[in-house]
């Protein structure tokens, strides 16, 4: 009964992580994860002090403080319920000496039924032993020990897979941003120099200076909240938060994954996996007509209603590629005009404030593409996940 109430409070605990709290991390990347779960390269790459898109979820596993506690009772149950069956095996010898005891009494009275009833107690107990051995053996994976403690994984996973993508988009928003600054200076400076001619009105002035003062305030609005993601993402893999591990750009979104999408078939995954209507199946089916009646509404209504959800995540991520496809070409245009406007100021065809302009134009197109290229990854991120489970069913 220890066990079983320890299981249920683990159970309880986990329920309350969903909303990835951080706290502090008890190890951190650099503690030593477990040896047999990976392979040289995978065990450098972990404690290198760089964060890699790839490795989110086995950072998660190992050092997000709340799954690193979890992981740690949960194999310490383990660990208890292995010496328990040790112990067990260690007095069978016991057990068999008094079974065979019992036997050669009831050979020497001729009364088979003491041997019988002993024999059934060796029988009984072996098979304990057993059961209590496949259970040890088949610990890490029972789907039902390990449900709640994965799903609560995968949410965590998923969270800091956002950070990281949000963390991305800053950072690529702050280096276009700071470009954009630069040529707002310049552009600035010629509306300066051109006024001071009389060669520029006090509009052209004002409109230079204007985009260079909200271009300086929001990249110093995106600094700030470049640290607040940052901090996020090195709490949720375990990392202090002011520590200062490399966060390595995310890769482009790889077009291949659209391939593998099957809305009729991912939806009946993700309905499967999703233990909102999980617990509705389970539950229980009730003594009266209306109950049953009720409880099959119910069922029907939250396999509907996920599956609309499917229809609108997947809507998305066709949304979001005919965006990004739309940003390429807008890209390709502006990288074109971009090359044709380097070569018409060298030879005096362009002036300075048209030259800064295509330049403008350039950069604000490469960052449309960019983002459109990680507002894909996100998209095809949560569409994969809700085919996990991992997806809000409405009320």
């Amino acid at each position: 009964m220890k066990k079983i109430r320890g299981f249920a409070v683990l159970a309880a605990a986990a329920s309350l992580w969903a909303a990835f709290p951080v706290l502090a991390a008890p190890t951190g990347p650099g503690a030593p994860p477990e040896p047999e779960r990976y392979d040289a390269r995978t065990l450098e790459r972990l404690q290198d002090n760089r964060i890699e898109y790839d490795e989110i979820g086995d950072l998660v596993h190992e050092y997000n403080p709340n799954m690193s506690v979890a992981w740690d009772t949960y194999m310490s149950m383990k660990d208890d319920y292995a010496n328990m069956v040790t112990e067990l095996e260690s007095q069978y010898w016991h057990v068999k000496e008094t079974t065979d005891a019992a036997v050669s009494a009831g050979k020497l009275l001729g009364d088979r039924s003491i041997a019988a009833q002993v024999l059934m107690l060796d029988k009984t107990y072996r098979s304990t032993i057993q059961s209590m051995r496949d259970v040890v053996n088949q610990w890490d994976t029972n789907r039902q020990a390990t449900g709640s403690l994965k799903r609560i994984e995968r949410q965590i996973v998923s969270g800091a897979q956002s950070a990281m993508i949000g963390y991305e988009t800053i950072r690529q928003n702050i280096a276009t941003l700071e470009t954009m600054v630069r040529l707002y200076q310049q552009q600035a400076e010629v509306a300066n120099r051109q006024a001071a001619l009389g060669l520029a009105t006090e509009n052209n002035l004002a409109s230079a200076n204007s985009s260079l003062l909200a271009a300086q305030v929001q990249l110093a609005s995106l600094r700030e909240q470049q640290e607040s993601v940052r901090r996020t993402l090195c709490m949720l893999l375990g990392y202090d938060p002011d520590a200062d591990p490399e966060i390595c750009p995310v890769p482009e979104f790889d077009m291949e994954r659209l391939a593998g999408m099957d809305l009729e078939a991912d939806t009946i995954k993700a309905i499967g996996n999703n233990q909102t209507l999980i617990a509705q199946r389970t539950s229980a089916k009730g003594t009266t007509s209306d109950q049953i009646a009720a409880r099959s509404r119910m069922i029907q209504e939250g396999d509907q209603k996920l599956t609309i959800e499917m229809q609108r995540l997947y809507q998305d991520v066709l949304d979001k590629k005919a965006a990004y496809e739309a940003a390429c070409t807008g890209f390709e245009a502006a990288r074109l005009n971009h090359e044709a406007s380097e070569r018409q100021y060298r030879l005096g065809l362009l002036s300075e404030v048209q030259y800064i302009g295509t330049q403008i134009s350039f950069y604000q197109k490469k960052a449309e593409k960019d983002s459109a290229d990680l507002n894909l990854l996100q998209a095809m991120e949560t569409y994969d996940w809700a085919i996990l489970g991992i997806a809000a069913v409405s009320d």
